[in-house]
């Protein structure tokens, strides 16, 4: 289970505290800034002046938050082959008759699930495990050319699921998306302020409520657009030593 500590993350808390500070500044520039009687008179300004950046914001965030659950639901996918690989691999060695292939299928394993996907040496290192089973896979003399087969496409599948399980953290979009989602929501904030003019409690009221709903967005993408600092940062360590076990 994820821990607290690990959710409420230093861009978890920025992303739950900045559109309320946006709001506050904006409040305070209502009531005692340079434009503060401009503002407090009564404007013209009606809801559709406003509703292209709101619907703008709206259809991103949609689509952004969309593209999020769908990156964890992949990253879990990844591991989760990754590991279905792993006993496969080790049922096989198994029923073959190969006891040579698990120390090696345990070390790639190891390597696998202690692995730092920030760290190239890290990284080398389950390479070179990985590499070190496929030989002994190809130049296996006890089992059959289709057995050997069979095993050769199961290492693959491996090596492809831990390749999008990287590609999903080597992934740099992330900070982008969030800083867009900021400037849009921003944007509305002031839209919504501009509207309301004139009437206090109603730049109060509307500015406060989609401020809420603006710090759920941030939060969420900040949370699952990249899962493996957030809610699966114990992965694939976690599932994968489950296997380890085994062997």
């Amino acid at each position: 289970m994820t821990s607290w500590h690990i959710l409420l993350g230093w861009d978890v808390i920025l992303s739950l505290v900045t559109p309320f500070i946006v709001a506050a500044v904006l409040f305070l520039l209502e009531k005692h800034g340079p434009l503060a009687t401009a503002l407090q008179r009564p404007s013209q300004l009606v809801g559709p002046y406003f509703t292209a950046v709101a619907i703008l914001f709206g259809l991103f965030t949609a689509q952004l938050m969309n593209d999020a659950w769908q990156k964890e639901s992949a990253a879990w996918q990844a591991v989760r082959t990754e590991d279905d690989t792993l006993r496969a691999l080790i049922q096989l060695a198994r029923v073959n008759g190969q006891p040579v292939l698990l120390p090696l299928i345990k070390t790639y394993a190891v390597a696998d699930a202690k692995e730092d996907p920030h760290s190239q040496e890290a990284r080398d290192t389950t390479d070179r495990a990985y590499e070190a089973l496929v030989d002994n896979l190809t130049h296996a003399q006890t089992v059959d050319g289709s057995v050997r087969s069979f095993e050769l496409t199961t290492a693959a599948e491996l090596r492809r699921a831990r390749d999008r399980r990287l590609a999903l953290t080597d992934d740099t979009t992330a900070s982008i998306k969030w800083f867009t989602v900021l400037i849009l929501g921003a944007l509305t904030q002031i839209a919504i302020m501009l509207v309301h003019t004139g009437s206090r409690s109603a730049v109060t009221v509307s500015v406060s409520l989609f401020t809420v709903a603006f710090a759920f967005c941030l939060v969420m993408v900040a949370i699952f657009d990249m899962p493996f600092e957030t809610v699966m940062s114990t992965e694939p360590g976690t599932t994968l030593n489950t296997t380890i076990k085994t062997l």
